[in-house]
């Protein structure tokens, strides 16, 4: 009996030594799992930190390169460059642990973007303990080039009313206009545009191209078109020719969009005044000059950019000083009734219209007013030529600040 109590005793005692031991091991592996849960925390928080230095160096990067896209001297090989050598300083300068290539830069000319593309490495200092040796990041960032173009064509009404010193006020305005809207800082990427009217329009040059076959040379005065295209912005073609005019039109043509600020303003100082008010006409004309329909009229320099071009704003500046009187087909309503038509359709195409009524009855404010879609900020009323000048300034510089933080 005694010598199983001996063995019983001796049996608990290396039980005991055992289950000591086991609690050591069980004790010694939660230290290890809680040590790499912290481990892996502190790193997880050290890879957030360091990522946000990251894309936030990769967006000085992209936006250094978006600006360079500006210049049209820059080349792609340059911008390029640049973008990596922005992105490598900022990691530099923020003191960071990562290591990483070069960002892949992707340039698209057309929609005046750049992106670029970043692979990093960040050491893990505590991750190793479950076999973590570095944490991969990764960043992408966009920006875009402030490449908005801008193409406005001005309506100029030249009616006998308008001679003497309101024509000189006129020039004076639309001058004025092209300096604030045409500078260095545009880069050809704003273009102006002018048609006069009168009883009639003059297409000048590209009468043959409008008249079709009932074309004549030397007479180049046209009227409304009629038909299923009489408000629509199509190209001239068979069955959507201009109307003929057997009436006078003004002795100026006019001048599709250009981005040569001189050989606009010497086209409005070839300006005189004569005839009646088809203020359609000119309405009609204005549109052409931005219609991108119409690109194989108009000299490739001027070739109207479609409307939902990248970046892209087109206007028209309507001007009178008179009624709109003069039509020449009663079945598509009167002068003032067309050009109604005519600016809704523009606008429903995103056209910006903007009108100017200089000492102009009140049933020509009503249609300029409504030209505009009842915008209040796109209307003036000049009651002599320093509100005329005013006014073209305004709207110049509106359609500057629009272009500047589209």
């Amino acid at each position: 009996m005694g010598k199983f109590r001996a063995i019983g005793e001796t049996s608990r005692k290396a039980w005991g030594r055992d289950r000591d031991g086991s609690i050591s091991v069980l004790y010694a592996m939660g230290i290890i799992a809680l040590l790499a849960v912290v481990g892996v925390a502190t790193d997880t928080s050290r890879a957030v930190s360091e990522h946000q230095a990251m894309r936030s160096s990769l967006d000085a990067a992209a936006l250094v390169g978006a600006k360079m896209l500006e210049d049209a001297g820059m080349t792609d090989d340059e911008i390029t460059a640049a973008s990596i050598a922005i992105f490598h300083e900022n990691l530099s300068s923020a003191h960071l642990d990562l290591v990483c290539q070069d960002p892949a830069v992707a340039i698209d000319r057309t929609a005046y973007r750049v992106d670029l593309t970043a692979d990093c490495a960040l050491p893990a200092v505590f991750a190793g303990i479950v076999g973590t040796n570095e944490i991969d990041l990764g960043a992408t960032s966009g920006a875009l080039a402030n490449m908005t173009r801008l193409d406005v064509a001005l309506m100029l009404d030249v009616s006998g009313s308008m001679g003497g010193q309101k024509l000189v006020d006129l020039k004076t305005a639309a001058k004025d206009a092209a300096d604030i809207l045409i500078t260095p800082s545009s880069n050809g990427r704003v273009r102006m545009a002018f048609n006069t009217y009168s009883t009639a329009v003059n297409a000048g040059t590209y009468a043959a191209a409008v008249k079709g076959p009932a074309y004549v040379p030397g007479e180049t005065c046209v009227s409304e078109r009629t038909g299923a295209a009489a408000f629509k912005d199509k190209a001239p073609a068979a069955g959507q020719w201009m109307g003929l005019s057997a009436s006078s039109c003004p002795a100026s043509s006019l001048q599709p969009l250009t981005g040569d600020k001189a050989a606009f303003k010497t086209g409005i100082d070839g300006l005189s005044a004569g005839g009646m008010t088809a203020g359609h006409l000119g309405v009609a004309w204005a549109w052409y000059l931005i219609a991108p329909d119409w690109d194989d009229i108009w000299p490739a320099d001027s070739a109207p950019m479609a409307y939902d071009a990248p970046q892209g704003i087109k206007a028209v500046i309507l001007m009178t000083d008179g009624q709109f009187n003069t039509q020449y087909d009663m079945a598509q309503g009167s002068s003032a009734a067309q050009s109604k038509k005519l600016c809704k359709k523009m606008r429903d195409e995103g056209v910006a219209v903007y009108a100017v009524a200089f000492q102009a009855p009140s049933s020509a404010k009503t249609v300029l007013k409504d030209c505009t879609g009842g915008d209040d900020t796109r209307f003036f009323d000049a009651a002599d030529g320093d509100e005329l000048k005013q006014a073209y300034s305004k709207i110049a510089s509106q359609l500057t600040n629009l272009r500047l933080a589209n």
